[in-house]
């Protein structure tokens, strides 16, 4: 278990890194499809990418609810997070690398290389985007008029609140739609919950 903590305990620069590799290999599959096709970009790719980055978010919800919460070893290490949000803890960038490298062939194969890299492509923004959003709820500086703001306070009610919920991280939608919505105004869901652990939210780093 040692092992395993040391493993997902970051430095900064590998905390960091995907941030800079992925938007190359988007990058780099977009150029693939305008290339066969005489630099004019295919309708299909595009729709692709739309749908590949509507599946992660449900991806996502879905890891952070069912994996990150229920499978016993990811659990405890997910909470590790949860104990210490402000450390660079998050899993190392060749587990990402597996997930969406066996995304791709396992659609190449079943479909074509142009919905597949699509497809990839909308997933990879769509994790890019949650790093940012996750990091920025954590590390950022947020006044109270900036929009980043809500989604502090919905992830924040997530690390504190009692009753498990508000799993998606960039978007809540399929909080409300599968019922793990914690819904402000109802008790313990207010500035209380920040009080107690002493993390405002307009002050949470």
């Amino acid at each position: 278990m040692r092992v395993i903590e040391k493993r997902v305990n970051q430095t900064k620069i590998g905390y960091y890194a995907e941030l800079f590799v992925y938007p190359l290999v988007v990058g780099g599959l977009l150029l693939n499809d305008v290339g066969w096709s005489g630099f004019a970009l295919h309708l299909r790719w595009c729709f692709a990418a739309l749908c590949g980055a509507m599946l992660w978010t449900l991806t996502e919800y879905l890891v952070h609810r069912f994996v990150y919460h229920k499978v016993p070893i990811l659990r405890e290490l997910h909470g590790m997070h949860h104990s210490r949000p402000c450390d660079y803890i998050g899993a190392p960038i060749w587990v990402s690398i597996v997930g969406f490298s066996s995304f791709f062939f396992l659609l190449a194969l079943l479909w074509d290389v142009e919905i597949a890299g699509g497809t990839t492509s909308g997933l990879i923004v769509g994790y890019v985007s949650y790093l940012l959003m996750h990091d920025a709820v954590h590390h950022w500086q947020l006044d109270e008029k900036a929009w980043l703001r809500s989604h502090r306070l919905r992830h924040l009610r997530h690390h504190h609140h009692p009753v498990p919920g508000n799993f998606g991280v960039t978007t809540g939608v399929w909080d409300f739609v599968f019922g793990t919505a914690i819904v402000p105004g109802r008790a313990g869901t207010g500035r209380e919950i920040y009080r107690e652990h002493k993390q405002l939210p307009e002050r949470a780093a």
